[in-house]
Order: structure tokens, then C-alpha cells, then sequence
């Protein structure tokens, strides 16, 4: 197992939100299948979906069912969700056909947008009476204090990699979903991780807490990633790097206190001059700038917002409001409307 790099620095803080595995929603839709040597994609029957993958049925021959295919889920209109994703395992059934199973691999920011409102909408509706145990999927929070923090957790996952110290275990190859939230007005972002490597990591003055060391990978397109860190790393103020001050000389258990600090002690209750959705909503605006430039991904997120599951009970506050629209006018103006709200028969947004 790889072990964690000794210069993480300690002004990350994590915590996990759940720790059940993901649930598998039943779904038996038509989905195409696009296979490594075929250059037309097949029908496939698709029997459930979860986070990390899926299960389907196809009428190919077994020797295709190898490496990495391409899945398209139906979306509205003539749009799709297309996942890049990898055969874990294929069994003959009695039909002749064979049943697959697939571990997602890799999806691009706007598939990721759908396929999570996919699983809310489907996991909302299943109205069955035994159901997966499990959450949709188990979520690892960073919290990153400082701007040399934050340069340097980027600069590793513009590389594709991200090592990280954590309070509880996670499997290796267990795929979830990583969140990066910057204190003071640091940027952050959500992303796809997937856990290459666990390691226990022993610490002077933390004998009683037990502390892993992860080596986390990515699910998305690598120049997709690259790209949007880059715009990241851009936002933030100029770092002057003093090897003597800096925490890679610093003691391990000084180290391992700014690793460890629990979320919840962060004081995040003098808001100075943040917006009504910093203070308020952090996550809401985390959600925005994650799509933020890709109008069809960014409307998706703005109707869960305000539409969906995720608008605020009794609804949003004016001022929050008032706020969420002057987002979408700005965006909207750089970089244009979604199609679905260029027809005319689609309403505007109330003000």
C-alpha cells in the first residue's frame, strides 16, 4: 500500500459523513452500450444502479465484455448520461445472454450532475419494501484552512492523486464522493474519488485515536479535472513558500492536531462580509461553482436547488433568493442559456 506523503499538510480536517456502503436502486430501462471493438453501440437491459456502478444484461458474445465500455443512460429529450465504465464481472444466463457488471470509471462534470440527480429522483420513487441497506454514497469532507493549504491539496489533484490522513477507515477501491471545502473564502469543489490505498498511520501524542492514511484517485476525465483546478488555483492569493516555517518540519503530533480537528470546531460563526449563501448555504454555492461554465450542468444544479430536493424547507429566505438569482443572471450572460430554457414555452424564474 502506498503511504501517505509526510508533507501533507496538517490545515486539512476531515470527516466522514456516512459510513454504510451504497445502495443499488432497481431500475430496468433500455440503455446502449458502447463495447471496445464495436463501432455501433448495443441494447442492453439495465437492472440497477448505483454511485459506483451498474448491472445490465446484454446478447454479445463473452470475449466482448472486456476493459472499458462506454454506458448511455437516456436523459430528457435526446440527451444522455455517458460513463465510461469498467466490466467487474460477466455471467452466462440460461437465455444465452449475459448478465454485467460495471464499476463507473470515469464521467465528465455534466454526466456527474445527471447521474446524481438520477439516483435522487430514482432512489425518491422506489417505494419498495425491502430496500439496499446503505446510503447513496458515503461522503469524505475536507476542510482546508489556509491559501498554501488549498494550493497545495490542488496542485496533487491536478496531478490525479490526493493523499490525505482521516480519522476512520475506508476499503480500498471503494469509490465516494470527496469534498473540498475552503475556509475564509477559499474556493472549493466536489469531485468523484476513488480509494486506491489505506494505510494506519501511527502519530506521537495520538496513541488513543486511530488515524488512516488514504491515497485517493479520480472518476473524471483527467484534462476535465486539470482544467478546472487550474481556474481554481488562479483564485487564489500569491503563496510565499518558506521551507523553515512551513508544517513538512514540523513535529508529527503538531502535525497530526491540524490534520485531525473535527470539522465542527471550526469557527465558522463570524461571517464578516460573506453573502447570505456563504454564511447560510455553503453547500448550495459549492454545488454552483463545481459546474460553474457549463450551462446545461449548471441549470440541472439550479433546479435541485430551487425545484428539487435540495431547496430549503418553507423555501429559500429573500435575501438567499435574491442571491441564487444574480448567480444564474451572471452566469447566464458568460456563458449563455442551457436549450431547455431557450424555448419560449418555458417560464422564467420568479423574482
Amino acid at each position: 500500500m502506498t503511504k501517505p506523503s509526510e508533507d501533507s499538510n496538517p490545515s486539512r480536517t476531515a470527516s466522514v459523513a456516512n459510513r454504510r456502503t451504497q445502495r443499488r436502486i432497481a431500475v430496468r430501462i433500455p440503455i446502449q452500450v458502447i463495447l471496445p471493438k464495436l463501432t455501433e453501440p448495443i441494447t442492453a437491459m439495465n437492472q440497477d444502479i448505483s454511485w459506483g456502478g451498474a448491472q445490465f444484461v446484454a446478447d454479445v458474445p463473452l470475449t466482448s465484455l472486456t476493459g472499458t465500455l462506454r454506458l448511455m443512460f437516456p436523459w430528457r429529450g435526446h440527451e444522455k448520461v455517458a460513463i465510461d465504465a469498467e466490466v467487474v464481472r460477466a455471467q452466462r444466463l440460461g437465455s444465452g445472454h449475459h448478465q454485467v457488471a460495471v464499476r463507473f470509471a470515469s464521467l465528465s462534470p455534466r454526466s456527474q450532475a445527471r447521474l446524481e440527480k438520477l439516483l435522487k429522483m430514482l432512489d425518491a420513487a422506489d417505494d419498495s419494501t425491502v430496500r439496499d441497506a446503505g446510503a447513496l454514497v458515503r461522503e469524505l469532507e475536507v476542510v482546508v484552512e489556509d491559501a498554501a493549504a488549498m494550493r497545495e491539496m490542488l496542485e496533487q489533484i491536478a496531478a490525479g492523486r490526493l493523499s490525505i490522513t482521516v480519522f476512520e477507515a475506508y476499503e480500498a477501491g471503494q469509490s465516494i464522493r470527496l469534498s473540498i471545502r475552503g475556509a475564509d473564502g477559499l474556493p472549493g469543489l466536489m469531485l468523484r474519488a476513488r480509494v486506491r490505498a489505506v494505510e494506519r498511520v501511527k502519530v506521537d501524542g495520538f496513541a488513543q485515536s486511530e488515524l488512516f492514511g488514504l491515497e485517493l484517485g479520480f472518476e473524471h476525465p483527467t484534462a476535465a479535472i486539470k482544467a478546472f483546478v487550474d481556474l481554481l488555483i488562479e483564485q487564489l492569493p500569491p503563496v510565499w513558500k518558506d521551507p523553515e516555517s512551513g508544517f513538512a518540519g514540523a513535529p508529527d503530533w503538531l502535525r497530526a492536531m491540524h490534520v485531525a480537528r473535527p470539522t465542527e470546531d471550526l469557527a465558522l460563526d463570524d461571517h464578516g462580509d460573506a453573502s447570505v449563501l456563504e454564511s447560510r448555504s455553503p453547500d448550495a454555492l459549492r454545488s454552483l461553482r463545481f459546474v460553474w461554465g457549463d450551462p446545461e450542468a449548471f441549470d440541472l444544479v439550479f433546479q435541485d436547488l430551487t425545484l428539487g430536493s435540495r431547496v430549503e424547507p418553507g423555501g429559500w429566505p429573500k435575501d438567499a433568493w435574491e442571491e441564487l438569482g444574480f448567480l444564474q443572471d451572471v452566469h447566464d450572460c458568460a456563458y449563455g442559456l442551457p436549450a431547455a430554457r431557450m424555448s419560449r414555452l418555458r417560464p422564467t424564474r420568479c423574482r
